[in-house]
């Protein structure tokens, strides 16, 4: 119900079908700029809703007011000090502010705050009428949606994913008027493209979405999901049930407007087609779905999702499986010929296929992914035969050239797994094929057996050496390789499989791998050190996913950027939960300020140029306090190297709150800076070899 000097407000952008992908993300931007435009300009409501099919982008503001409400705010200026000189005159910081905002400086008001005393002007902003403000709001709000590709179509030059051809723009009944390109707004929009451009018009905005409906279009994409879901049960009731795919129906949703499904079927001779080929013979292009049996076994059926009312349907459903009948006719084509030409006869063919001018080609990079996969075999003491593993490295990228992998590129991997079985190789061997390209995202599923890991570990870690030598690494927001979510896969792999492996040892070995043209090439300089800097980066990526702060990571993470090594990874998790489990049982922020304070004395030392040594003089211990905690920090230590050898994190917490009390005695009682050179350098090499002993373990200083 509309209350009293409230409307309910409407935008419509129409236009050409916009790519599924760019939908959601523009639905985001533009709730986004919406809350903040009404926040700046006053203006209240209830609710705010967004919509969207594949050919408008909609929002609706329920119970909006009429007008803005008066806005009263200080602008600050100068100090006081900063604006007015020794003579008491206006300083030009105070004029030039005053000239800013349209008033002499003698009307700036003083404004204390915090940090002191400042001259203000007092602003106050008078309400203005809702549909004038509209008017600013719509217009900016759709030139401010960007979109990863867009599209001239009008002299103007003004750019959208797809040419607007209507904006529907209401408050209440009134039409808010502006102009976007060639287009101005109305309070009519056009129907579903098969009505042949007819003009709807809507009398007000909280009638939209039924008008809308009631001429075969639904706004609401989740309520044109569940339609899509409905109508496919529905179809296909009495044949077998739908092989629900979220991510399809996703993108369905957001190429139709008014949902209606078709049971269609395929000749069952294509049923000896593995699954994934029937699969995305539907998916790629026809965007259809399967039928299963009650026993998971797939059915000759299938069910498309047309845009439309359900007329025709005969028609449309020859049309589907014509078109699908080609497909998989194609299908089985590149399958038999495929599986005729065997696995063998592509690898030859990978030497005409270059990876990078620089790097050289696919058959090279196997080669280099053999050599390391043998090393890391050896060193991590895997046990795997050699031979299966060599088989399972020369067959890894032999789908690339197969004809179904031309044709469905998505396919990489799956189809050489099938093959592989199909041929009568291992299953190490074909699981590794699909495998050695796991995990696909950050969170994906990793290798099943050891085969597939050390292929997949050798094929990441080969292609950011090779990458990071000639000088690819990611910049920015910039990854044009995939660096990211290669490295990620690579350091998941390490510590979910090879926790307490030392990786730093095979990791320089790889480079000695490289091709012969970059090896000692310029361009490498660094590049271990840079590569394990990524690495870390992406360690810290996968623990922050986990919810853990970016602080404690960086605390636990901070020694394997000392010593540019990844090793030992399994024990970072071990570290970040005794952290978070210390939090709990002591006065952590306490600890945290007491090793603060030694960082800082013994950055405040190495600025002064004064000596720190790593060797304790105790002939210059003396008082008893500093003789006492050196006695202490000495048995220390020796307890928490123990304790690091023996993965027992919890103990070393418990060593810090067993000697905070001693450090803090040590602090009240003892002059660090003393005028005796000598003693001075002692005191900080003191506090710095206390700080040492932990910074092995965790480095503090990220978690003040």
């Amino acid at each position: 119900m509309i209350k009293e000097n409230k409307k309910n407000a409407l935008l419509e952008v129409g236009t050409e079908e916009i790519p599924f992908s760019y939908i959601e993300p523009a639905l985001r931007q533009i709730e986004k700029f919406a809350l903040e435009a009404f926040n700046t300009f006053g203006l209240k409501y209830e609710t705010l809703k967004t919509y969207a099919t594949s050919r408008r982008l909609v929002l609706i503001v329920e119970n909006l007011v009429n007008e803005s409400n008066n806005k009263i705010e200080y602008i600050l200026g100068p100090s006081l000090k900063a604006a007015k000189d020794e003579r008491g005159e206006y300083t030009q910081a105070a004029r030039g502010f005053a000239l800013k905002n349209g008033v002499s400086p003698e009307k700036l008001v003083l404004k204390s705050t915090d940090k002191g005393d400042y001259l203000s002007f007092f602003k106050k902003t008078k309400s203005k009428r809702t549909e004038k403000l509209l008017s600013i709001v719509f217009s900016k709000l759709i030139r401010g949606i960007s979109f990863p590709k867009t599209m001239l179509w009008e002299e103007s030059g003004f750019r959208f994913a797809r040419p607007i051809r209507n904006i529907v723009a209401l408050y209440g009944t009134k039409v808010i008027k502006f102009k976007i390109a060639d287009v101005i707004s109305s309070n009519w929009t056009i129907g579903p493209h098969t009505y042949n451009g007819e003009r709807i018009k809507i009398d007000l905005p909280e009638n939209y979405l039924l008008i809308m409906k009631n001429k075969s279009v639904i706004v609401e994409q989740n309520k044109r999901r569940e339609t899509i879901k409905k109508s496919m049960e529905f179809v296909s009731r009495n044949v077998g049930n739908i092989v629900v795919d979220e991510s399809l129906i996703d993108e369905v949703n957001y190429l139709v407007e008014y949902p209606s499904a078709v049971l269609c079927s395929f000749d069952k001779k294509y049923l000896n087609l593995p699954s994934e080929v029937l699969s995305v013979c539907m998916k790629r292009n026809q965007k259809c779905f399967l039928v299963n049996d009650k026993n998971n076994n797939l059915l000759n059926y299938f069910v498309g999702i047309r845009n439309g009312v359900s007329k025709y349907q005969d028609t449309v459903k020859e049309g589907y499986e014509k078109v699908l009948a080609a497909r998989l006719a194609d299908a089985k084509f590149f399958y038999d010929n495929d599986l005729k030409n065997g696995l063998k006869y592509n690898i030859e063919r990978l030497k005409g296929v270059v990876l990078h001018n620089e790097i050289g080609t696919v058959y090279e990079k196997i080669e280099r992914i053999k050599c390391i996969a043998s090393l890391f075999n050896k060193e991590f003491n895997m046990q795997i035969d050699e031979d299966t593993l060599e088989k399972a490295v020369m067959f890894s990228k032999a789908d690339l050239l197969s004809e179904m992998v031309f044709e469905y590129p998505e396919l990489q991997g799956v189809i050489g797994k099938i093959y592989a079985f199909e041929l009568g190789e291992s299953e190490d061997v074909a699981l590794s094929i699909e495998q050695h390209y796991w995990p696909l995202v950050a969170s994906g599923k990793l290798p099943s057996n050891n085969v597939a890991l050390l292929v997949s570990l050798s094929d990441k870690i080969d292609t950011l050496v090779t990458y990071f030598t000639i000088g690819l690494e990611p910049s920015g927001s910039a990854d044009p390789y995939g660096l990211r979510r290669v490295g990620i896969g690579f350091v998941r792999i390490v510590m979910e499989k090879l926790a307490n492996c030392d990786l730093e040892y095979v990791m320089r070995k790889t480079f000695e791998f490289l091709p012969k043209n970059l090896v000692n090439n310029i361009k490498s300089e660094n590049t271990y050190k840079k590569l394990t800097s990524f690495l870390c980066q992406r360690i810290e990526s996968i623990f922050e996913m986990e919810g853990y702060k970016p602080c404690e990571v960086k605390a636990v993470t901070n020694i394997l950027k000392l010593n540019y090594g990844i090793k030992n990874l399994g024990t970072l998790r071990l570290k970040l939960n005794a952290l978070q489990n210390a939090k709990l049982r002591c006065d952590f922020s306490s600890i945290t300020i007491l090793f603060k304070r030694m960082v800082n004395i013994v950055n405040q030392a190495k600025k002064q140029n004064i000596n720190i040594s790593v060797v304790i003089r105790e002939d210059l211990l003396v008082l008893d306090v500093e003789k006492a905690i050196f006695n202490v920090a000495k048995r220390l230590k020796i307890e928490v190297e123990r304790h690091i050898l023996k993965e027992e994190y919890s103990e070393i917490f418990d060593e810090v709150v067993k000697i905070k009390p001693l450090i803090d005695n040590f602090f009240e009682k003892v002059m660090i800076m003393t005028e005796n050179e000598m003693i001075k350098s002692n005191r900080v090499s003191l506090i710095n070899y206390i700080k040492d002993i932990f910074d092995e373990f965790i480095n503090f200083s990220y978690l003040y």
